[in-house]
């Protein structure tokens, strides 16, 4: 189900976004009154974690942070990943800890991709996703990488999905607690949960030339968003930003069942 890396599309699978999730304006934020340079993301993504506990149904990893963290981001920190597979649903849970003598301000999300099993019977116009949600929704566009226009929905149940859905990259969506990804061919389905979650993007690319998307959708739990198209930089005040102080921690858990 978990999508394969095949780099001539998306070469990763299920990478965690942290300390930012999406893009800085122009790369760069002002964190403690410094310049720092940042790719879209972050830099968990390409770092080692160290595994810390294993069992014969989970596993944790930790990173802390470090010489080549601190030239990017100058907190110091833990984040440890725990998975747990339990039947069919597979349980992620994140810890963020504040080992600085300092607030700490942080984004994380998820970004796990599933296949769409193309084949002569069907195309991405043959996949739904399936909506619950909590409270009104708004959906938030980007404008190139950068958030922009908010919009609100009453309601949301499910969405077709197309290739020219993803022209302007992902869909962001607020207040959403699940969602499925089926299709009407096959019984076989996903089903992502994350109750409590700020921010959800939907995301393949788009590729203009053909006017096509990739083989695989991503399903993406996130606890913060890009920069906003007129950011001032600073890295304390971007939207849905975390705050963490001394010693504090930050919990959540989302799930992927099959």
């Amino acid at each position: 189900m978990l999508w394969n890396g095949d780099s001539k599309f998306w070469g990763r699978h299920s990478p965690v976004l942290f300390p930012i999730v999406g893009r800085l304006k122009d790369n760069e934020t002002y964190i403690e009154n410094d310049l720092y340079k940042m790719s879209q993301h972050g830099f968990a993504r390409d770092m080692f974690f160290d595994t810390i506990s294993s069992a014969e149904d989970s596993i944790t990893y930790k990173l802390t942070s470090n010489q080549d963290s601190k030239k990017l981001y100058p907190y110091n920190f833990e984040l440890l990943i725990k998975y747990t597979l339990n039947d069919t649903t597979l349980e992620i849970e994140w810890t963020v800890i504040n080992t600085d003598n300092k607030n700490i301000y942080f984004s994380i999300g998820a970004h796990p991709a599933f296949n769409l099993n193309f084949n002569e019977c069907n195309s991405i116009s043959d996949y739904f996703i399936e909506f619950k949600h909590r409270n009104k929704v708004n959906k938030i566009s980007l404008d190139g990488p950068y958030s922009s226009k908010v919009s609100t929905i009453e309601n949301i149940a499910n969405v077709t999905l197309s290739n020219d859905l993803f022209i302007n990259d992902a869909l962001i969506y607020t207040n959403i607690d699940e969602l499925s990804l089926k299709s009407h061919s096959s019984d076989e389905h996903v089903t992502v949960k994350f109750k409590d979650f700020p921010l959800v993007g939907i995301w393949t690319p788009y590729y203009k030339d053909t006017q096509t998307t990739a083989p695989f959708i991503c399903i993406e739990p996130w606890y913060g968003l890009a920069d906003n198209i007129n950011s001032d930089k600073i890295f304390k005040n971007k939207e849905f930003i975390n705050i963490l102080s001394p010693r504090e921690q930050f919990c959540t858990t989302y799930s992927i069942e099959i």
